[in-house]
């Protein structure tokens, strides 16, 4: 089964979420490619659907308090090269990034619980308008939202508008 790209058709869909594990991103997004002797990861996958000029957001896990800390673009292009691991070679994709932004004021998980029926409410339309998962960032119910256990997520458009109502960021969206 490949990545439902429910976004395909719909420019302004291009927003993702990224969480990585020391919190910075670096200069590219790089995630192994599956194998078929290796179980399929989709939120790996999802880095081979990201475009240039797409933005990025950043969980942050080493904030104080967890949560948006930062932004970025994609760069671009796309590419494969290899990462040894354990004495393996395993193909990688890697899609360069800009320098992210910090966020004046981090969007925490406690920020993120106060407005999480409306978070889940954009959840819910996202799913009832597409078959197929659609890798939303945040799983759990309004007042058990956590972030997707997951390297890259989807984040709808729809979503970022909520956010940056919400908590006075702005982009064209």
């Amino acid at each position: 089964m490949g990545i439902n790209d429910w976004w395909r058709d719909h420019p302004e869909e291009r927003y993702w979420l990224i969480a990585p594990s020391r919190g910075v991103v670096g200069d590219a997004l790089s995630a192994p490619k599956s194998s078929g002797d290796r179980r399929f990861e989709w939120s790996h996958e999802l880095v081979g659907f990201t475009e240039p000029g797409d933005t990025i957001f950043v969980w942050d896990r080493t904030l104080s308090m967890p949560g948006i800390g930062a932004w970025g673009r994609i760069l671009g292009p796309l590419t494969e090269d290899e990462h040894a691991r354990r004495g393996d070679t395993l193909p990688h994709w890697r899609m360069p990034v800009s320098d992210t932004l910090r966020l004046a004021s981090p969007i925490t998980l406690t920020a993120l619980r106060r407005i999480g029926s409306d978070i889940i409410a954009v959840r819910d339309s996202v799913e009832a308008m597409t078959d197929g998962p659609v890798y939303f960032p945040f799983i759990g119910g309004p007042d058990t939202l956590v972030p997707a256990p997951a390297y890259l997520t989807k984040m709808p458009r729809d979503l970022v508008a909520l956010l940056s109502s919400r908590f006075g960021f702005e982009f064209a969206l």
